[in-house]
């Protein structure tokens, strides 16, 4: 009688063989894939592009630099008590000038740590707001930031709109503030900045009716990366300005639990329903644009470890 093979037999080898090929190729793929996904230490070292926008995490307060090869630049500088942060931050990347520092309001979220930035580095122009006598705040952060102004060297400029300037190869122009405002966010100096056909909205603590001066001013205002104003709040950030910016990413700066409910959730719902993509400082830590051989990437850097995450 002829001996049928036996089937199980060979289905059992099949597999056996199958799943040791799989298991051969996974060993390969994990040897070779493994290192493009590792963490990139910094340790306090620099991070090294042709340019670079970073959302420094300073808790629940503003503080935005911006680094070229020729130049840098640093927008607020945090609530009190975040002033090591900022200027550790700086040491690790190297910054000792700042072509501007741009006080964007007068409140202690966005100037704590100014006048220890200040003294400690070289500044060559201080942009903020002209404001009114009415305007002026007499609290210990701005007067402190004053005098620390006037010891300096730095040339005082007011911030009006139109207004061009460069450094290092990016241009950047202010959009506002228009007119005084009682409500202190309203004199928020407005910024777009570009550099090689990438561009950057950044807002300040501006709220709905400055957005509605920009857009009736007929600025150009589309840009790839936009700061959602005023930490997410639903004061800012209005449906037809995130429109016009039209942004692919936005980042939110603001401390997790924080009492005043930041994001508010009609800004988050409106970043999903335009499908903009948007990080938080909360939730990743510093949040750096890089620009290299005109390629955009994101990076985190939370504790000392930095990782592209876009």
């Amino acid at each position: 009688m002829e001996q049928k093979p036996n089937v199980k037999k060979g289905k059992k080898l099949i597999i056996s063989i199958l799943s040791a090929v799989i298991v051969l190729v996974l060993t390969l793929l994990s040897e070779q894939l493994l290192p493009l996904f590792e963490p990139l230490e910094v340790n306090n070292s620099k991070i090294e592009s042709e340019f670079s926008v970073h959302f420094i995490d300073v808790g629940q307060g503003d503080c935005t630099l911006i680094k070229t090869p020729d130049g840098n630049m640093l927008i607020d500088a945090g609530e009190n008590g975040y002033e090591t942060t900022v200027l550790e931050y700086l040491e690790a990347q190297g910054v000792d000038s700042l072509k501007y520092f741009v006080a964007t309001h007068p409140h202690s979220d966005h100037i704590g740590g100014a006048a220890e930035v200040i003294e400690a580095v070289t500044v060559e122009n201080v942009i903020m707001p002209k404001l009114s006598k009415s305007n002026t705040p007499t609290t210990a952060t701005y007067e402190k930031m004053l005098t620390a102004i006037k010891n300096s060297s730095a040339k005082v400029i007011s911030a009006k709109p139109g207004s061009e300037y460069s450094f290092g190869g990016a241009e950047f122009t202010v959009l506002a503030p228009f007119e005084q405002d009682e409500n202190l966010n309203n004199m928020s100096v407005v910024l777009k900045l570009t550099y090689k056909g990438y561009s950057f909205m950044l807002s300040g603590d501006a709220e709905k009716e400055v957005e509605s001066q920009i857009l009736k001013a007929g600025y150009d205002i589309s840009a790839d990366v936009y700061k959602g104003a005023h930490h997410g709040s639903s004061t800012s950030n209005s449906k037809k300005f995130v429109k016009a910016v039209n942004p692919t990413y936005a980042v939110l700066s603001y401390e997790e639990g924080n009492s005043y409910g930041h994001p508010h959730r009609e800004t988050v719902e409106l970043f999903n329903e335009e499908g903009i993509v948007y990080y938080s400082t909360a939730d990743y830590g510093t949040i750096v644009f890089t620009v290299d051989n005109n390629v955009l990437d994101v990076l985190a850097i939370k504790d000392d470890v930095a990782e592209v995450i876009q």
